[in-house]
């Protein structure tokens, strides 16, 4: 009874010096806090005291317990094992805990380039001490649909205002209900943002919550009325950063531009910003800098012409000094892109990224860089880096198609994997794994996750079917010859190149200004890009006598099972020596240089097309092609048809602008027919009466039948407006 009262006694008095250890190891972590807060060191010191501090208790305890033999220098051969092994775990779990994680200042020391070119420098918290945000749209408690945009546009409104603020990475996503919320923020973020909004009688009343990504429930939330929906937004934005976990000292260090100041004081402006109709933005507010970005960007993205690239490109470099830094930087280096000088751009965004690592639109513009010059380790690298960082979506996909680019396809199909134990009722992950399967010719793999993919995604059939044959044709085990493939291609719709070049055994793909891609046979001489769930391009290319392609027709699949259907055109130095000449306008030089592409190129509809303009041009007196300019001058509509056509002439050329389509350079072929290097497949005719032009229709070409075909006369066929 007495040992157990000794005992009893002992372990009481092992358990008032733990507690004093305790509130002593406590209060040392609240000093160390206080210190790294103070200094804007790394926080992780505090994660890193706290667990060693619980690691050694076991140690403690053992000690406190012998602490009159153990002072004494008298050890048991247990104790000599247990407390350097406590220590050695301790150590290990801490090393592989934090080993990778910054353990330095909390922010860096960067240069960076102002508005006016000037390099300067400033402090930016880094990258893996910024609080990650998701966004979503908010939800319209009206029954008022003209206010539906509102959802969206209040999203991404506070979406480009957080982006001042770099202890803050925004990222805007558009999942509806809490379960996708939950499942998209949370492999990045502890929290996330949505909320909701109403107008009654002309004033606004907007909601905006703060919730966990863990289950969705609300952690803060705040309602804001007013009659100034700009304003709101603004308090909106202010009440989301004084609610997320930032450090004090940081808090409030950067500038802080209103909507007002840097998007636009006109809603309706924004409204059309929102939905993407740049074009009738900026018609209602002229200096609307951001919608000149976003537009320029567009445009060069899926090259829909060089002369609206380039003007939108100058406007907002215009205007650029209304936009907070990030954007300043993109319009210069926007600008840059426009005129193809893509080191300048390159050099610029990368010292952004610096500042904004994950500005996906500084990004964009990176990704598209690395794929004009087909620098795959580059690409792959930058989405390494980015992903390790974060784990959006938006850097999972571009991980992913990296990893395809370089060859990684087992590293694609763990990440797959992963995502899919996370997510296990999402049917919309599995099916990424039929690519990698595809490349690595998995055969039966590749057959069962289509076959898996078509049951639960019966809707996607043209989709699905793109892939059938991909996974057909690895089935008999046939040899491709991708030398046949390799090559640069114009596309008959846009300005884009499409090329495609080898890479050990691989076959990539890029589109101008886009991302790099992979592809896969669908047979010998055809092949399939894209992924599912979303999108595919099948080429089918067709050879000359001599058995080289000359050209593919391309079959676009998309998700919503829409189709689009167009040609590509293989390039050759004599049809790059031919545009050159017509570019320099050496008609005499280009004359030459065409009837030679021809030879070379027979098929190329849209050579004989250029050849016959610059014969026409030789053969035409200038005031004369000036006044036939002029005869077509003016704006062609028609009862029932919302655009018009505008004609009008610029530095000596004809020029055509309808809304929503890229500006056109108009080059005559005959007196009444003219085509244009911006879409090759499209010209436009002007019926006359005593010599006046008094109506204008378009021409598409059918590569399947070699005809041009008028493609729809109701809504084609528009009438001159008379003066």
């Amino acid at each position: 009874m007495d040992k157990n009262k000794a005992r009893v006694k002992k372990w009481l008095k092992v358990f008032q010096y733990l507690a004093g250890y305790l509130v002593a190891a406590w209060t040392f972590l609240q000093f160390v806090e206080w210190i790294l807060d103070r200094y804007n060191i790394s926080p992780y010191w505090v994660d890193i005291f706290l667990w060693f501090f619980v690691g050694i208790i076991p140690s403690l305890l053992i000690y406190l317990y012998h602490q009159d033999r153990i002072n004494q220098r008298i050890l048991k051969l247990r104790e000599k094992i247990i407390f350097p092994l406590n220590l050695v775990l301790v150590f290990i779990g801490l090393y592989f805990g934090f080993g990778t994680s910054d353990l330095g200042a909390t922010t860096k020391e960067v240069s960076y380039l102002d508005a006016m070119g000037e390099l300067n420098e400033t402090t930016v918290t880094k990258e893996e001490f910024r609080t990650q945000l998701p966004i979503f749209n908010f939800t319209n408690l009206t029954d008022d649909e003209e206010l539906n945009w509102m959802g969206e546009g209040i999203a991404e409104l506070l979406f480009y205002d957080l982006l001042q603020d770099k202890n803050i990475t925004p990222d805007q996503n558009w999942a509806e209900n809490t379960t996708d919320k939950v499942m998209e923020s949370s492999f990045i973020s502890d929290i996330y943002v949505d909320g909701e909004f109403e107008k009654k009688d002309g004033k606004f009343s907007i909601t905006s919550s703060i919730r966990s990504s863990k289950n969705g429930a609300v952690i803060n939330s705040k309602t804001f009325e007013g009659d100034d929906f700009l304003d709101l937004v603004d308090e909106i934005s202010h009440f989301i950063k004084i609610s997320v976990d930032i450090p004090e000292t940081n808090k409030l260090q950067y500038i802080d531009l209103g909507i007002k100041e840097f998007v636009s004081t006109s809603v309706p402006a924004i409204k059309n910003f929102v939905r993407g109709n740049y074009e009738e933005a900026t018609a209602l507010d002229s200096t609307f800098a951001l919608a000149y970005l976003r537009s320029s960007r567009r445009d060069i993205t899926y090259s829909k012409g060089k002369i609206d690239e380039q003007a939108l490109a100058e406007k907002a470099y215009r205007y650029r000094e209304r936009l907070p830094y990030d954007m300043q930087m993109e319009a210069m280096a926007n600008r840059y892109l426009a005129y193809d000088k893509f080191d300048e751009a390159k050099e610029l965004v990368e010292m952004q990224l610096e500042i904004s690592p994950q500005n996906r639109f500084l990004n964009n513009l990176l990704y598209g860089i690395h794929g004009e010059t087909k620098d795959i380790e580059a690409y792959f690298d930058t989405a390494q880096k980015r992903f390790e960082a974060s784990k959006s979506m938006y850097n999972i996909e571009n991980m992913a198609d990296a990893s395809l680019v370089v060859g990684e396809y087992d590293r694609y199909i763990q990440m797959v994997d992963f995502y899919s134990k996370l997510n296990p009722r999402n049917n919309f992950i599995f099916p990424y794994k039929l690519v990698p399967e595809l490349l690595k010719k998995d055969a039966e793999a590749a057959k069962e996750t289509l076959k898996k993919t078509k049951l639960l995604h019966p809707g996607q059939d043209n989709i699905n079917a793109a892939f059938d044959a991909a996974v057909t044709f690895l089935e008999k085990e046939e040899t491709v010859d991708l030398n046949y493939f390799e090559g640069i291609y114009r596309s008959q719709l846009s300005e884009a190149l499409v090329k495609f070049w080898i890479v050990e055994d691989r076959l990539l793909y890029h589109y101008s200004n886009q991302t790099i891609e992979t592809t896969m046979p669908t047979g010998k001489t055809s092949l399939v890009v894209g992924m599912p769930n979303g999108f595919t391009g099948e080429y089918e290319f067709y050879s000359d006598k001599n058995g080289i392609a000359y050209g593919a027709k391309v079959t676009e699949n998309y998700y919503n099972g829409g189709t689009n259907v167009y040609w590509i055109w293989k390039l050759d130095d004599s049809i790059r020596k031919a545009e050159e000449h017509l570019l320099n306008e050496d008609y005499d030089k280009a004359e030459v240089a065409y009837q030679e592409a021809i030879t070379k190129n027979p098929n190329h509809f849209y050579l004989k097309n250029t050849l016959q303009h610059i014969q026409y041009v030789k053969s035409i007196d200038s005031l004369d092609l000036q006044k036939q300019f002029n005869d077509v001058v003016g704006l062609y509509s028609k009862e029932g048809v919302e655009n018009t056509r505008k004609l009008f002439v610029k530095d000596g050329k004809l020029m055509y602008k309808r809304e929503g389509i890229p500006s056109k350079q108009l080059l005559p072929i005959s007196r009444n027919r003219y085509m244009n290097l911006n879409s090759l497949r499209l010209h436009f005719e002007f019926d006359y009466e005593d010599d006046e032009a008094v109506a204008s229709y378009s021409l598409l070409y059918d590569a399947e039948t070699d005809k041009w075909e008028n493609y729809g006369p109701e809504l084609n066929y528009l009438y001159k407006e008379k003066k």
